[in-house]
């Protein structure tokens, strides 16, 4: 995290927590854990630690955008585990979304962080060591919280017995050997721990953003969390918890009231922000990581590594991701309607009147970006052949989060930009609300008098997006009912949250059908005919998926199974 500036021993840190052997022995004798714990420089780097790991990019962890693992999109690194993963799915050997051994060891030295704070000052002045240690008591009951949601929303599933199991709950510093020998708790218990810490942190966070010269609270600590970064993961968790793949065996008063949770927890944050903040179309929420509909966000720093990997040729990337034509088709047009019942929709001209989240997510052809006209068509230059392997192999790139004022030309003089990982952002906590909202009471009811329904919420995102007029296709689909309207809120938030590592456990968790699940990543094919105009070739079969029932809950990593001698159970058809 880089933003946060802690002076702190990270050297002695790596000797605790990964036992790392490449330090000078005659020191690693010298210290015993309670001598190094007993520093405050290095009992606050565990906070910094615990910030440290989290991904500062969405391709951070994954090798790419997880999107290329579902019907989003593909990658054209033939070498990404996410091919793989798409193809064939996940396994315990071959898991690309396994954190595991990370999440516990940086859940271990919070753990540890909890246990000595009583016993330490963490500043010599004392007022300001009474704040430092609020925060910090704060920062890791959401750090633990935001960890054991990772490994949950990951790893639970209903084991070979039947039972919905989550993940071992382990509030201890526990050893490597301890922590192997403990079993799975159930998915209730493990909801039930992570929103208590969650609960925890709101005593101690921050009220407020970082902002200010303060040397505690100041804009010098952003990206730390603060309250609604801790409201926000509270609405996701309950929102999951809620869903039809962890309500398996409730019944339907039961999974109601777990509707209505995520509902209030959504309402609370959305009462914390205030309006939905407007977002400007020439994508500057994209490029700037302080942008006021981010909540909460990792950052990079100055880079062009998106850029290198995502540009599409003529501008000397290597088009890494590829958005398929599902997701394309999935964009409506600026009057609401679905490209399939809109009046604007041309077919000859497929691209235009789109609502403003399609030009800001994908590269079409004949698009403008980065000072090029994107020449996706048969022989153009972004097109892939033979001698062009680093083109697209869906007939579209992506443009969300790449930045067009990067230079990565060979022989020019190089440039970088600022990027960053929104973990959370308002966009989604709208459409956490509109979810929950219509699986409690339907799309137009406000039954709490929360001041919004479902409708309501939805409307405010789409017209954000540049849905002109009344929108009249948003009552239709409202007015058809509970199942009308959640149709279009998973289309919702498929295309607001595009490539931003959502969709691979929303469709999951909504387990959508296998015969959606297991369709076939399709492209377009573009020929040009004269000078502008062009004919368009659909559902070109690019990349196959497979998916079985079992694979609606992800395995545990196979050397976690043997390493407990059983203690911990697979989940069901792994």
């Amino acid at each position: 995290m880089k933003t946060i500036k802690i002076y702190y021993f990270i050297a002695i840190l790596g000797v605790f927590i990964y036992g790392c052997d490449s330090l000078e022995p005659e020191f690693d004798r010298s210290l015993s854990d309670e001598q190094l714990w007993s520093d405050k420089d290095f009992t606050l780097a565990a906070i910094t630690e615990a910030y440290d790991q989290l991904p500062a990019f969405y391709t951070d962890e994954f090798g790419g955008f997880l999107d290329c693992a579902t019907d989003n999109a593909v990658t054209n690194d033939f070498n990404s585990d996410l091919v793989s993963a798409g193809i064939v799915g996940i396994s315990e050997l071959n898991n690309s979304i396994n954190s595991w051994e990370n999440a516990y060891r940086q859940i271990r030295t919070l753990n540890q962080f909890l246990e000595i704070l009583p016993n330490i000052d963490l500043a010599i002045d004392p007022s300001l060591n009474e704040q430092v240690t609020q925060r910090s008591t704060g920062e890791a009951y959401f750090l633990r919280a935001w960890y054991q949601f990772e490994l949950l929303s990951r790893f639970a599933g209903i084991d070979e017995s039947g039972n919905l199991m989550g993940i071992p709950i382990v509030l201890k510093p526990l050893s490597e050997d301890e922590l192997a020998s403990v079993g799975r708790s159930t998915f209730d218990a493990c909801i039930d721990q992570i929103i208590a810490d969650i609960d925890e942190s709101l005593t101690y966070l921050p009220e407020n953003q970082y902002s200010s010269n303060d040397v505690v609270l100041g804009e010098q600590q952003v990206g730390r969390a603060y309250k609604l970064a801790a409201l926000s993961l509270k609405s996701r968790v309950l929102l999951y918890a809620a869903s039809p793949a962890y309500t398996v065996g409730k019944n339907d008063t039961e999974i109601k009231a777990l509707w209505v949770k995520a509902a209030r927890a959504a309402n609370d944050a959305m009462l914390k922000i205030g309006n939905l903040p407007s977002i400007n179309s020439n994508g500057s929420l994209y490029k700037e990581p302080n942008h006021d509909e981010i909540i909460w966000r990792s950052f990079q720093g100055d880079s062009n590594s998106p850029e290198r990997e995502n540009f599409m040729p003529s501008l000397w990337g290597n088009g890494r991701t590829n958005p398929s034509q599902q997701l394309v088709d999935a964009f409506p047009m600026k009057d609401g309607y679905p490209i399939t019942k809109s009046s604007l929709y041309d077919p000859s001209n497929p691209y235009t009147s789109r609502d403003n989240r399609f030009g800001l997510s994908i590269i079409y052809n004949n698009a403008s970006f980065g000072g090029k006209v994107a020449q996706i068509y048969v022989g153009g230059n972004d097109y892939e052949s033979s001698s062009q392997p680093r083109a697209t192999r869906t007939g579209y790139y992506l443009r969300k989060f790449i930045n067009d004022n990067v230079n990565v030309v060979p022989g020019e003089d190089n440039s970088s930009e600022k990027h960053y990982y929104a973990f959370f952002r308002c966009a989604e906590i709208w459409l956490n609300f509109a979810e929950a909202a219509n699986e409690a009471w339907g799309p137009t009811e406000d039954i709490l008098g929360l001041g919004r329904s479902a409708e309501i919420a939805l409307a405010e995102l789409r017209s954000r997006a540049g849905i002109t007029g009344n929108d009249p296709y948003l009552t239709d689909q409202a007015n058809g009912g509970k199942e009308s309207f959640r149709a279009l809120v998973q289309n919702e938030r498929r295309i607001e949250l595009c490539f931003e590592n959502h969709r691979f456990f929303d469709v999951r968790r909504w387990m959508l059908p296998l015969n959606v699940l297991n369709e076939g990543v399709k492209g377009v094919k573009i020929t040009k005919n004269g000078d502008t105009n062009f004919s368009f070739e659909y559902q070109i079969n690019v990349e196959s998926r497979k998916f079985e029932s079992y694979m609606y809950y992800n395995p545990l990593p196979e050397q976690v199974i043997y390493a407990s001698q059983s203690a911990i159970t697979q989940n069901k058809g792994w």
